[in-house]
């Protein structure tokens, strides 16, 4: 049996006396027997009760026909007194109906339904010194008419305890997004603010875990540009426990594989290894987070590692492409500071300065963990908690949307002279993912691109002009970019680019049909299934939650079918013009 098993579990043999003692307590005020005092305690001491709540999501069964969510929460005292009497009042979210509610274990002590508020309710005699109650649970189903991908995915718990005077509660909102349809998924928000994803795969052998920091090149100013990427490198550069080089031993020793990396939104950390050395690895991660020093001498080390990354980006025509395009395409939104930053930025960021804008992201608000595997969700979560107990507390990072504006220019930037390939990257800003419009590109862009390939089919195969082809949406959260793309020869650079304007034009006249979305529907939704087979791929989820985008498969695919033709060429008519685009030509 694995250790962490036992992990979180009650003794069976308690929860009848305990069941049977609550719900005495519970009648005696009414039968006038005793009275519940406020609180019972020393008066100096301070009282405080944590909440956590998690959701897991169910599918369908003998017993939970529609599916489900499963919400449980958990109340701990903190202070060396008891208190009570506690009332915990958990809403129900609109277009929803209440299948069972229990504490403990299902059939027992179910709650009470708040008529005038429309929520659950359990009032709790006392909560002793030191106690952790557990779970206050409810599984909560669409209503009839009702889709569960649409009605869960802007929704968030918040419960309330009514408690005696002087008793700080701390709790945090739950969100729903993200879990509908998702066996086996749970999302839990700890007391301290932080949020972890846990996917239970009882036949997997090893686990995944990831950390995903909403801290990337997008958060940056003049000053701190490049500073994600520096603390991506500075973490594994040693701790107060561990050297850099005692950290790689201990990783390989593990037989991980571990890796981090940047991005516009995010950062993020990660370490797959055999089930059996979770604990080790977890270790490992969770002091490289919260106890990372940062000596100057290692960051010195580190430097000519971080330009040899910036020279090769600078280096290979490919990606010089795409980098030029993101600099050009974004005028307005900050998503034109690359994540990489500069030689220059890295040669003059001081340390203070990376180590101040770390305190204000590397936060439990801020951060969130994924672990997927053959460990058990409360397992998971309860070694979770404890490695993760001293990280700083902090908000959220407040990011304003920043929409990029249509073009109306057309921009161009030529880089080199070669005369053996050249590296095209044509496009427009667009709207990113919190918005309605981006489901229709979504759509285009696999038209275009992969499962359409009508680029592909008239200028690589067709007309022979060019060794790949194709299209990419870049959705952010807030902002993106639709790009086509083309590798071709330097001759043949004005042919291609007029080849893909016509392509454009084409889908602007009305050249999508109903068969074409159709397809490209079956193919998405596909793929997304198989996208979400590892345990890599299922604990992404830590890094789509802090940069904001997160969708369950269901979700996604609901927003996904609302999308026809005409939407599609509505979409390319208001952001596609054929006239005013980004071009960049790479030549090498």
């Amino acid at each position: 049996m694995n250790a962490f098993a036992a992990f979180g579990s009650r003794s069976p043999v308690l929860r009848a006396p305990l069941a049977f003692l609550l719900a005495f307590l519970l009648l005696l005020p009414s039968l006038g027997l005793v009275h519940l005092p406020s609180a019972i305690a020393s008066q100096d001491t301070p009282a405080r009760v944590e909440m956590t709540l998690s959701a897991t999501a169910e599918l369908p069964d003998e017993t939970r026909p529609p599916g489900s969510l499963l919400i449980q929460m958990t109340l701990a005292n903190r202070a060396d007194l008891d208190i009570g009497p506690l009332e915990l009042a958990a809403p129900v979210p609109a277009g929803v109906a209440v299948l069972d509610s229990w504490l403990m274990q299902p059939g027992q002590l179910p709650a009470d339904l708040d008529e005038t508020g429309g929520g659950l309710v359990w009032n709790i005699p006392m909560l002793e010194a030191g106690e952790r109650l557990s779970p206050f649970a409810y599984r909560v189903t669409p209503a009839p008419g009702q889709d569960g991908a649409v009605i869960f995915r802007g929704v968030s718990v918040e419960t309330t305890l009514s408690t005696p005077d002087d008793v700080e509660v701390v709790s945090y909102p739950l969100r729903l997004n993200g879990l509908w349809g998702e066996r086996g998924l749970r999302r839990t928000i700890l007391s301290t603010g932080l949020t972890v994803f846990t996917v239970q795969r009882p036949d997997s052998e090893t686990v995944s875990m990831r950390v995903g920091v909403r801290a990337g090149s997008r958060d940056e100013d003049e000053v701190t540009s490049g500073g994600s990427h520096w603390l991506e490198h500075g973490h594994f550069l040693g701790t107060t426990h561990r050297s850099a080089a005692r950290i790689d031993e201990e990783a390989a020793g593990a037989g991980a594989h571990s890796n981090a990396s940047t991005g516009w939104e995010a950062t993020d950390f990660w370490y797959v290894v055999p089930l059996n050395r979770f604990a080790q690895a977890l270790d490992l991660l969770s002091d490289q987070m919260v106890n990372s020093n940062f000596p100057q001498q290692e960051f010195d080390r580190e430097k000519p590692v971080v330009f040899e990354e910036l020279k090769m980006r600078a280096d290979t025509p490919s990606i010089r492409a795409f980098d030029e395009f993101i600099n050009t395409v974004f005028q307005v939104s900050p998503l034109h500071r690359h994540p990489a930053g500069t030689i220059e930025s890295v040669q003059s960021i001081p340390i203070p300065t990376i180590l101040a804008y770390r305190a204000t992201h590397y936060t439990t608000e801020n951060m969130s963990v994924a672990v997927s595997g053959g460990i058990r969700h409360e397992a998971a979560v309860d070694a979770v908690q404890a490695a993760f107990a001293d990280l700083p507390q902090g908000p959220r990072w407040d990011r304003p949307p920043v929409a990029e504006p249509i073009e109306t220019s057309r921009r161009t930037v030529e880089v080199g002279s070669g005369t053996r390939t050249a590296e095209i990257r044509l496009g427009w800003p667009t709207p990113g993912d919190d918005n309605p419009d981006s489901a229709a590109i979504y759509v285009l862009d696999d038209i275009l691109g992969d499962t359409g390939r009508r680029l592909t089919e008239e200028i690589r195969d067709r007309r022979a002009l060019a060794t790949s082809v194709g299209s990419a949406y870049l959705d952010f959260a807030d902002s993106g970019a639709l790009m086509l793309n083309a590798t071709t020869r330097p001759e043949s650079v004005d042919q291609v680019i007029d080849l893909l304007l016509a392509e454009i034009r084409r889908v602007r006249d009305g050249g999508i049909s109903d068969e074409d979305v159709r397809v490209s529907l079956r193919a998405m939704a596909g793929r997304r299934a198989l996208d979400q087979e590892t345990n890599d791929a299922q604990s992404e989820r830590a890094v789509l939650e802090v940069s904001g985008v997160l969708d369950s498969y269901d979700e996604y695919l609901a927003r996904l079918r609302t999308v026809t033709p005409a939407e599609i060429q509505r979409v390319a008519q208001s952001y596609f013009d054929p006239g005013n685009f980004t071009l960049v030509i790479v030549r090498s």
